[in-house]
C-alpha cells in the first residue's frame, strides 16, 4: 500500500497511447496506478488491434467506458490520409468485426481509385504482380518510381519482393530495414553453405566459426 500511494502521489494523471494493444496486466497496473482520483486518458482503436500474439487483451478498450463510466469518449472519426473509396473498403471489411465499437469514418479528400483485389498462388507471382504494377504505371506516366510504396506483414516476406526487383531491373530502397541477403543471419546461413560446399573458405568459416 506504501508502495502504491508513493506512485500514486507522483502520477497525478495517466495517459495511454494505443491502448488496444495493452494486456489484462497492464490495464490493472493502469487502473491501480489511477486509484480514487481516476485521472486517466487512453487513446486507441479497437480496429487497430493487431498484437493478441503477445497477450494484448481488446477487453480492455471495450471495457473502459464500464469501468469508468464518467469517461468522456471522444471519436477520431474524420481521416485525412486515405482517399473516400479507401475508407468505404477498410469500413466494410471490418464492419464484419462483431468485437468493436462503431464509428463512422470520413474524409474531406478525393474520391480515388477503386481498390483492386488480387488472388495469387505464391508469393513470387505474388512479388511478379507488384514489381510490373509499379513498372506499368511508371512506363504509363501515372507514377514516378519514388511515389510507390510496398508494404508487407512481415519482413520474412520482402525476400521474394526484393528478388523480383532485382530481376526486373527496378530500383528500390528497403524503408527502416536491412536487405534480406543483408541480415545476419541470412549471411550466416550463406557462410554455412559456402563451408559445406568448399571446406577451404577461410573467409565463410572466419564469419561462422563461432556462430552460434
Amino acid at each position: 500500500p506504501e508502495t502504491l500511494a508513493k506512485y500514486q502521489s507522483r502520477y497525478l494523471h495517466i495517459l495511454v497511447d494505443e491502448f488496444q494493444d495493452t494486456n489484462l496486466v497492464q490495464y490493472e497496473l493502469i487502473k491501480q496506478l489511477g486509484g480514487e482520483r481516476h485521472n486517466i486518458c487512453v487513446v486507441g482503436d479497437p480496429d487497430q488491434s493487431i498484437y493478441s500474439w503477445r497477450f494484448a487483451d481488446l477487453r480492455n478498450i471495450l471495457s473502459f467506458e464500464k469501468d469508468y463510466p464518467e469517461a468522456k469518449l471522444v471519436l477520431l472519426e474524420q481521416n485525412y490520409r486515405s482517399t473516400k473509396l479507401i475508407l468505404e473498403t477498410a469500413s466494410h471489411v471490418i464492419s464484419a468485426n462483431q468485437l468493436r465499437k462503431p464509428k463512422e469514418l470520413w474524409t474531406n479528400n478525393e474520391q480515388g481509385e477503386l481498390t483492386n483485389v488480387v488472388e495469387t498462388y505464391t508469393e513470387q507471382e505474388e512479388a511478379q504482380f507488384v514489381v510490373s504494377e509499379v513498372e506499368r504505371l511508371v512506363e504509363q506516366g501515372k507514377a514516378k518510381l519514388g511515389d510507390c510504396a510496398v508494404m508487407y506483414r512481415t519482413n520474412a516476406q520482402s525476400r521474394a519482393l526484393e528478388e523480383a526487383f532485382i530481376r526486373y531491373g527496378t530500383p528500390y530502397k528497403l524503408v527502416a530495414g536491412t536487405r534480406f541477403y543483408e541480415r545476419r543471419e541470412v549471411k550466416d546461413i550463406i557462410a554455412y553453405l559456402r563451408v559445406i560446399q568448399n571446406p577451404h573458405d577461410s573467409v565463410s568459416l572466419l564469419r561462422i566459426i563461432n556462430v552460434p
